[in-house]
């Protein structure tokens, strides 16, 4: 209840606030060259309750899991309270992170690309707000998401359901799935595929290092344990 509350108040801020983001987005297209259209009566309405959702979702994400953890609490020890407690800022932060790679690097590469290929072919590109509005998303929203996959490995392994060893044994089969992940999200064409996989690849081998790091961390803590107990 708490949540859906605060979506909703965040929605309708968001709707307001949506109108300098849209013209930033505007501002962003016109340095890469792009000149944008409306095409139908209700396209400016439509970017306008797109923003306001995804900015009403994004700021309500961490409430959402601070709710979750809050719900899973009694069932973890104090230790592992303040851990995974910290994992709600790093999800937030690593989404924000990868949102703003994709926005920075990924998205104006694609796009120059593109309209590259149009212009061998004496094409001029008139681009509607809405489509050009929906491909930012398809690669900005994915991008968060994926990004946060270190930090999920690193949980899967405290919590014991995998191993750095599983994960390089893994390996291949791992970056056949990334490799799937991002051709849905990048456009089909192998220059932009291979810009999307490769940094998905090197988030899973962060991924597997933060895992090595974490296991290590665990057996000193555990083997300081078992020392303080047969002291006691």
């Amino acid at each position: 209840m708490i949540c859906a509350c605060a979506f909703l108040v965040l929605f309708v801020v968001g709707f307001w606030a949506a109108r300098p983001v849209v013209g930033w987005i505007e501002q962003s297209a016109s340095q890469l060259g792009v000149s944008l259209h409306v095409f139908r009566v209700a396209d400016a309405l439509s970017i306008l309750v797109q923003s306001a959702f995804w900015l009403a979702l994004v700021l309500t994400a961490p409430l959402v899991l601070y709710q979750l953890w809050q719900f899973v609490k009694p069932a973890l020890y104090p230790t592992e309270r303040r851990a995974t407690l910290m994992y709600i800022p790093g999800i937030f932060g690593l989404f924000v992170l990868g949102a703003a790679f994709a926005y920075e690097v990924v998205f104006p590469t694609v796009l120059q690309f593109m309209f590259g290929l149009s212009a061998e072919l004496d094409l001029q590109p008139v681009i509607g707000i809405r489509e050009y509005f929906d491909f930012l998303l398809r690669l900005v929203i994915p991008f968060g998401v994926l990004f946060e996959l270190p930090l999920l490995l690193m949980l899967l392994t405290r919590l014991g359901i995998v191993s750095p060893s599983w994960l390089r044994q893994s390996r291949k089969y791992a970056y056949f799935i990334l490799l799937v992940a991002a051709g849905f999200i990048a456009p089909p064409d192998a220059l932009s595929l291979l810009i999307v996989t490769l940094p998905l690849i090197v988030l899973y081998e962060a991924g597997i290092w933060i895992s090595a790091v974490s296991t290590v961390k665990m057996n000193r803590t555990l083997a300081a344990g078992k020392k303080a107990e047969k002291g006691s």
